[in-house]
């Protein structure tokens, strides 16, 4: 197998161009995540005062920071109706966040919210935000919603849901170890919370992998509400991690049928059909995800992926696209596109998408291999193409396909001896590697051991009879 890019998709972690490649998911589903508890907080727990549930709540009248009775008398009845659009109801999705931020900018710009109703407010454009792919404006709603909750936490009479609502900030900011800290003591107080034994799921999946813990706190939240679909949606997903993907679709499917509007639902169950190398319905999922949410990153990118891989590129280009055009900052999508127009011999354009993967995510070791690779190829200059390679290596030191990239960037410098060594190295790590040993034939041929090279090349043309022409698309046979 000749050298080629790693590339991803939504299941799991990068391989070679020619296997049957999986990605990792895209941050997009974690902010997004992340940000939805504040709809759902506003939903079931209206005001500070018409919280029964929460423990510890203060009566109206002991509020931190209480409204005067003009204040409130005198709002208009048009900012009331923006900021119940903006809060009421479920967590902006990616069909809603446009007019959600709209809603909860005019609401915020009125100047007559109460500081409870501002923080709320501020919380939730900032998922909307981040819906949208705006990080930047998005984090710094959530921050200033953190700083107006901060001035209202109560320490010796700590309020269940504000210590939640914190959390969930904290949660959006990346500061993950705050906010488990955060849910844990608002689970604490209220040992029936389901908003934030959801947070804490979902936290302990997206940004811990301890899908078992998650799953825990998931199962919580269902005893407490059987028909909450988000919780069914992350629960699904968890168990797809751990390999459990009958018990996954299990949940996904009854999720789907509880919302069957939720482009999320499909997309995980798209994941999981992906996972058990079901393509078709994969990407019968990941079409519906794409319907119903036409700006969601992580269906796009993950139905990009099967398109490449069905040698359907320009498609693949098209949804990649599509989802740049939402989030611009995301390196997993210029990556993938990078792998592209890798696959179309559009090589220039193939580097300049790493490129700007890697100017997204310093260490990208995958886009530094498939950099230095393309770069190979062109063979404009092959010593920063081997720059690269030696960062990926840094980076990726276990990782086979950047072994295999460098011994490429040796025998097109003319290097046998250290392409030599690139090979072995992989081959000690896996003996049967066609493009290892065919590699490692070419370098002990030109570095005059003919009878070996011949033996390494015979051996990898036994394992992958086509080695011979993928050699030569890339110039070394």
């Amino acid at each position: 197998m000749a050298p080629g890019p790693a590339r991803y998709d939504a299941a799991g972690v990068g391989e070679n161009v020619m296997r049957f490649g999986r990605i990792l998911m895209g941050a997009g589903v974690v902010v997004c995540a992340a940000a939805a508890f504040y709809g759902y907080a506003y939903y079931k727990y209206a005001q500070r005062h018409a919280a029964p549930d929460i423990v510890a709540v203060p009566a109206p009248a002991a509020s931190p920071m209480p409204v005067s009775a003009p204040a409130a008398a005198t709002r208009a009845p048009s900012t009331r109706t923006l900021y119940d659009k903006c809060v009421r109801g479920s967590f902006p999705t990616l069909d809603d966040a446009e007019q959600r931020n709209a809603d909860c900018s005019r609401a915020i710009q009125s100047r007559e919210l109460t500081p409870d109703e501002l923080a709320l407010a501020r919380l939730i454009r900032g998922s909307a935000r981040m819906a949208l792919g705006d990080k930047q404006l998005g984090g710094d709603d959530y921050s200033d919603a953190l700083r107006r909750y901060d001035s209202m936490f109560d320490s010796r009479n700590p309020d269940a849901l504000n210590l939640f609502r914190r959390a969930v900030a904290e949660d959006a900011l990346g500061n993950t170890d705050k906010a488990l800290e955060l849910y844990s003591e608002a689970i604490r107080l209220d040992p029936r919370s389901t908003l934030a034994f959801l947070g804490r799921g979902i936290l302990l999946a997206s940004r811990k992998r301890t899908y078992e813990r998650a799953i825990e706190d998931l199962d919580k939240v269902l005893v407490l509400e059987p028909d909450n679909v988000l919780a069914l949606i992350r629960r699904g997903a968890a168990f797809g991690e751990l390999g459990e993907t009958g018990r996954g679709l299990v949940d996904l499917d009854r999720a789907i049928a509880l919302a069957p509007s939720s482009s999320q639902a499909y997309f995980y169950r798209g994941l999981i059909h992906s996972r058990r190398n079901e393509t078709a319905a994969a990407l019968s999922d990941y079409d519906a995800a794409v319907q119903r949410g036409p700006r969601n990153v992580d269906a796009l990118t993950s139905r990009a992926a099967i398109h490449s891989l069905d040698g359907k590129l320009d498609l693949a280009i098209q949804d990649l696209d599509a989802a740049i055009a939402v989030d611009n900052r995301n390196p997993n999508v210029f990556f993938n596109r990078g792998y592209a127009r890798f696959a179309k011999a559009e090589y220039q354009k193939a580097i300049t998408d790493y490129t700007s993967g890697i100017d997204l995510d310093e260490n990208f070791g995958l886009a530094y291999n498939n950099r230095c690779l393309t770069r190979a190829i062109v063979g404009q200059d092959l010593l920063r193409a081997l720059a690269d390679c030696d960062v990926a290596l840094r980076l990726m030191p276990l990782n086979l396909d950047v072994r295999d990239t460098r011994g490429f960037i040796y025998l097109k410098l003319g290097d046998p001896a250290l392409a030599l060594n690139e090979y072995n190295a992989a081959l000690e790590k896996d003996p049967n590697r066609a493009t290892a040993l065919f590699g490692r034939g070419l370098a002990r041929i030109r570095s005059g051991d003919i009878r070996g090279g011949e033996g390494d090349q015979a051996a990898a043309r036994t394992i992958n009879p086509e080695i011979d022409q993928q050699f030569a698309v890339y110039g070394l046979n």
